[in-house]
Formats: structure tokens, sequence, C-alpha cells
């Protein structure tokens, strides 16, 4: 994510058509855009969301959100990183939870404190502890996580490529052994990633199509399914697919197929809101659905998604509606949407001054 995002769109219309009574209240969120810097404004909305967040896993993503756009944005982080190290160390916290934990200590890191590479050989070392001791859906969503590197921020990807594309191969996924539809829909999402770091090409486009073959034979099973959930995990499954694939696309230089992926993830969310709305099942799937647009230059589409998205999160302070740990991660990307959108222009003007010296 490091292009610029296009104009802003007032979104108190559509924040009446979900809460109107809480319309009135508060758009704090939103008011952000207003401020002298909306990257800390979000920054610092997320931190008071944070205050309310106890359950380990729940925190430990909170956190992991957290320090990631501190890193992103270059903002001082000791409190934030002391508790990340804590949490990475803590049995509360599910073992892949803490893995993530560690990739952020060290984005954090490698901004505050280059070349750190005591977190870098850290996280290295805990990888491969716990790729011997997880089994099942755990070890999938290790490998998962990793494979999801290609889809970070610069500079972060590229100080992790290599990594990547030595854990995320098409060898290693076809060896995971997958229990559940969940587990094979995960590894057939993320083996055009791996085709993609292997810069193959080919098997890019043949794995890519076995992915939404088998996506389009479920979406067919759950439209006949009297079961909700179903329509709702295929939908999100879809999303995750068709972002996944708009980012090898990009990586392997052909935009133009990419923008046709995002558009595809595109209508699938727009049809599992269609049953949900913008709630909890359905919010990690849009901002999935932003980061895309944004990365393939539609970012009036993305700030649309995200304002609409910022809207739902003033009008359910509670987290009645969407959880806090994921409203943080909500808040946290408008501040790294905004932070890039700000550098890119920063970066225009000096070269506008430049050309007309």
């Amino acid at each position: 994510m490091r292009r610029r995002c296009g104009a802003l769109l007032v979104a108190a219309s559509l924040l009446g058509c979900v809460f109107p009574a809480a319309a009135a209240k508060t758009a704090r969120s939103l008011r952000c855009y207003q401020s002298d810097d909306p990257a800390q404004c979000f920054i610092a909305i997320a931190k008071e969301k944070l205050a309310h967040v106890a359950a380990p896993d729940d925190r430990a993503d909170a956190v992991g959100e957290l320090l990631y756009a501190l890193a992103a944005t270059q903002t001082g982080a000791d409190a934030t990183v002391k508790e990340a190290r804590a949490l990475a160390a803590s049995s509360a916290v599910k073992p892949v939870k803490q893995m993530d934990l560690l990739y952020a200590i060290d984005m954090y890191d490698s901004v505050a404190a280059p070349p750190a590479e005591h977190a870098y050989r850290a996280a290295l070392s805990r990888f491969a502890t716990l790729e011997g001791q997880l089994k099942g859906a755990a070890l999938i969503d290790l490998h998962v996580n990793a494979c999801a590197i290609i889809g970070w921020d610069d500079p972060f990807r590229e100080r992790w490529l290599d990594f990547a594309q030595s854990v995320c191969t098409p060898a290693r996924l076809r060896a995971l052994k997958t229990d559940g539809v969940a587990s094979q829909a995960l590894v057939l999402a993320m083996m055009p990633v791996a085709m993609t770091l292997a810069d193959d090409r080919d098997g890019f486009a043949a794995s890519a199509d076995h992915a939404l073959s088998w996506l389009r034979a479920a979406e067919k099973l759950a439209a006949r399914s009297k079961d909700g959930g179903d329509q709702d995990f295929v939908a999100a499954v879809g999303v995750l697919m068709h972002t996944m694939n708009a980012t090898c696309l990009d990586a392997l230089e052909e935009p133009d197929a990419a923008d046709g992926e995002v558009e595809r993830a595109l209508t699938t969310l727009r049809r599992m809101e269609s049953r949900l709305g913008i709630a909890g099942k359905s919010s990690a799937a849009r901002r999935q659905v932003v980061e895309s647009l944004f990365d393939t230059a539609r970012e009036a589409d993305a700030k649309k998604l995200l304002r609409r998205l910022l809207a739902v999160v003033d009008a359910d302070p509670a987290g009645k509606r969407i959880p806090l740990s994921e409203q943080i991660a909500i808040v946290l990307l408008a501040a790294r949407i905004d932070h890039y959108e700000q550098a890119d222009q920063a970066q225009a003007d000096a070269a506008d001054g430049q050309m007309r010296m």
C-alpha cells in the first residue's frame, strides 16, 4: 500500500442508514480526516480501544496491528513493543499469534533501530520451532501467515521476502494435512502465492484456476444450503482468494488481470454484506478489499469502502456489532492509508518544486 488515495467522501448519510440514533452522537474516527495529522488521530483512537481489550488472543491481534501501524508511520512505541514481547512469550496466547507478534516486533525494530538483526533472528528461530511443533489447522495457519507476507507494506515485505520464498513453497503447502474444508480452502488460496513467490507464472495460472474452480463449486453448494453460515464461509474464502490473486498478479506485472480479481472480490463482498450488513463477520473481508483497491490504484473506491466501515465503528463504541480488536485493525488501516497518502503527496510536491526551480 504505497499509492496515493483519492478524494475523501462524506459518510454522514451512510452512517444514518446503519445506526441513525448514534449518528448524531459521535463520528470520531471520521473527524480524524479534519485533524492536522489524521494518522496520529487514528492511532490515538486505536490505543484508547486497546485499553478495553482483555482476552489474550484478541489483545495479541490488536497489539500486533498497532505495532505494525506504528512501524509504518514511524511513530514511537516503547510501551507497545514491551507488551508485544510479553504477549509473544505468554502461554495464554496461541502460538501462531505469538509468531505474528514477533513479525511485528521486527518490523518496528527495523525502522526504529536498524538493522534489528536480533529481532529478525528471534522470529526466524521461533518459526522453525513452531513448524516442528504445530500440527493440523495451527500449522496451516502458520504457513498461511508466512505466505501473506507477499501483501505486506514496503519495506517490510522486502525485508521478509527471502524468508517467505523459503517457507511458502508449493512443496511445503502440499505436505500440509488438510483435515477439513476450511483448511483445504486456505491451502488452495495460498498455492498461487507460493507459485508467485517462486516466479512460476504457469504454476500460478494453474493453481489459481484450480482454486477458483473449487470456489465456483463451493458457491453453488452454498447457494442451495439452508445454513447461512455456509454462504458466509464461502464468501469469506472468495474474498481471500480473489484479493490474494490480485496481489500475485500485481507482483507478476499483470495490472489488468489484477483489477479483474479485485472487482470479483468486491462483487463477492457486496453479496456477503447484502446478507450480513457491515458487521463482525464481514468487516475483515471489507478490509481486505479496501487494501486491494488501494494497491491497484482505485483510491476513491477504497476510501469509500473504508469510510463506511469507519462510520460503523463510530456508531459501535462498545464493540457490540464489530469486536474491539477488529475495530482497532480498521482504524489502523485508515492510519496507514492516510500516512502513505500524505507521504506520496509530499514527494509529489517536492518533485513539482524541483521542476519549477
